[in-house]
């Protein structure tokens, strides 16, 4: 395999690996280790080369957390990531240096999927830490809006 080393975790049914933008070890990589969908945040002006499998947008121009107004097309990604997990895919999430809007996204979407915010901070923490270590509060914050309603 390339020299890029990707931290697959189950979840949901399928598999997620977080980081930066692929390049070409990486894009091997992904193709090597069998993943079949790349969730890209990069803005339109960022896209580069794509990597292996299905690619899916959710275009974010800065490291700020979304505006309310992106808060339905967010939640419909999620759900449409939950269903591609659930049927055992292996997504893989990434914007340019893997740091602010992919642990944003990812936290996101662990509260979706229903982590608690602990189990989901610790489950960013597994897929790239330095990632987790760049969550903060106001990223961390975003993402608790999409989280799944909790027994109470």
């Amino acid at each position: 395999m390339g020299s890029y080393r990707l931290t697959w975790r189950p979840l949901a049914g399928g598999h997620l690996a977080i980081g930066h933008k692929p390049g070409r070890d990486l894009r091997q990589a992904l193709a090597e280790t069998g993943c079949t969908h790349v969730l890209s945040l990069l803005a339109d002006h960022e896209a580069g080369v794509p990597a292996s499998g299905v690619q899916l947008r959710l275009p974010l121009a800065s490291a700020e957390p979304p505006g309310p107004e992106r808060s339905a097309e967010v939640r419909a990604c999620f759900a449409e990531l939950q269903g591609l997990l659930a049927g055992g895919a292996k997504i893989y999430v990434h914007c340019s240096a893997g740091l602010h809007r992919t642990g944003m996204v990812a936290h996101g979407l662990l509260r979706y999927l229903g982590l608690g915010p602990a189990e989901a901070l610790a489950r960013l923490g597994e897929l790239r830490e330095a990632t987790a270590q760049a969550a903060t509060e106001p990223r961390l914050r975003w993402g608790e809006q999409f989280a799944a309603d909790e027994p109470g």
